[in-house]
């Protein structure tokens, strides 16, 4: 898990080292190298906040089952996604339970 994230970081320094220090004349490149710059660590730590999600979901629940016998107010869920939709009633799950991945709370909203 940590690699993925040291990795990306570690290019963006590489990047900013080029930028600040060698100094390309190629504009292009150089604009090319700012936004990595400002993207790859962004993405780094999407990914480590998507997979700490994951890992918590896959130690509190084995499946979209044992989801839905702790949810409190199913009928609540199923209102709400009937009238406003199935991403607004998955909101109103990650209310509840806000770390659980958005994949999966999808998957119980169409379920109910």
């Amino acid at each position: 898990m940590y690699w993925i994230r040291l990795t990306l970081w570690g290019v963006t320094l590489a990047f900013f080292y080029v930028l600040l220090f060698i100094r390309p004349a190629n504009g292009p490149l150089a604009v090319t190298l700012m936004v990595l710059c400002m993207l790859l660590p962004g993405c780094g730590e999407a990914y480590a906040d998507q997979r700490r999600r994951r890992d918590w979901y896959a130690r509190r629940f084995a499946s979209v089952d044992e989801l839905r016998s702790v949810v409190a107010d199913e009928a609540a869920l199923r209102r709400i996604r009937d009238e406003k939709g199935v991403f607004k009633a998955a909101r109103e799950l990650r209310r509840q339970f806000p770390r659980c991945p958005v994949a999966e709370s999808v998957k119980l909203v169409e379920s109910l």
